[in-house]
């Protein structure tokens, strides 16, 4: 068994040497910077398609940003090749900023795909130190799939908060506690979206209490056996309530609207 610990652990070793070797020569961060806008272009695709309907929710309301001559400006961390462009409102003005240098020409040819916008430059720098845009000169900010990877959240947040031009609230748009979702209101809204999990647990209390209920007048049953079969009830009870709930999940948001051409919300 060690032996073949040991090979496998130098078969791994073999395998990644040409890594440390070009990380060691300083060349590895060159390589990925050149390919991962190729990657990156690929991926997008197919991430847009899949996420379309839930960017457009997300970006619908930018244009309620706009500043006092009614402009958007907006800055986009970790642009990338421009995926989000086409979600963005007509006429917005786009400054993008991402420590790649590589992706200035993918850049490009978005822009030149999305006419609605107006491309204000592209900055070559880290979201964590963007000193090249200027203080209070951005409505909105926004950044896909970046604070996931990058080396300080808490600086980058800094940042947005430098750039970003202060807004006053109106009285309407002020937040009210009363106006917040109750914890009763959020429980019987996420219970009406999936019912089958109160059902579950239900069942699954029902369960437990019949069998604690019955347990002095199990007779000549051994209590192990009597808490197996309460056990099993229980669980049995809880895999049932979750399996029709991801059939009828499945029924609703895939199959129904193929039948009755319902619209999803």
């Amino acid at each position: 068994m060690a032996l073949t610990v040991f090979i496998l652990r130098l078969a791994v070793l073999i395998l990644v040497l040409p890594l440390y070797l070009l990380n060691f020569l300083g060349l590895w961060s060159w390589i990925c910077k050149k390919c991962f806008p190729y990657f990156l272009v690929r991926f997008s695709e197919m991430y847009n398609k899949r996420m379309a309907s839930k960017k457009r929710e997300l970006f619908s309301n930018l244009r309620d940003f706009a500043g006092p001559s009614g402009k958007l400006s907006l800055l986009e961390l970790g642009c990338g090749t421009g995926a989000n462009f086409k979600f963005y409102p007509p006429g917005c003005m786009v400054t993008c900023v991402d420590p790649n240098p590589n992706f200035e020409k993918f850049l490009i040819k978005s822009i030149a795909e999305n006419r609605h916008l107006q491309f204000e430059r592209f900055v070559v720098a880290a979201g964590e130190n963007m000193h090249q845009v200027a203080d209070n000169s951005m409505d909105a900010v926004v950044c896909t799939l970046v604070l996931c990877s990058v080396e300080s959240q808490e600086r980058i947040l800094q940042e947005v908060c430098r750039v970003l031009r202060p807004r006053k609230m109106s009285s309407d748009n002020q937040w009210s506690a009363d106006e917040d979702e109750g914890q009763l209101s959020r429980l019987i809204r996420k219970s009406r979206d999936s019912p089958f999990v109160p059902v579950g647990i239900a069942g699954f209390m029902a369960v437990v209490s019949y069998g604690l209920y019955t347990l002095k007048s199990r007779r000549d049953q051994k209590m192990s056996i009597h808490l197996i079969h309460m056990r099993v009830a229980a669980q049995g009870f809880v895999v049932g309530a979750v399996t029709l709930g991801v059939l009828y999940s499945m029924y609703k948001d895939h199959i129904r609207p193929r039948l009755f051409n319902v619209p999803k919300k």
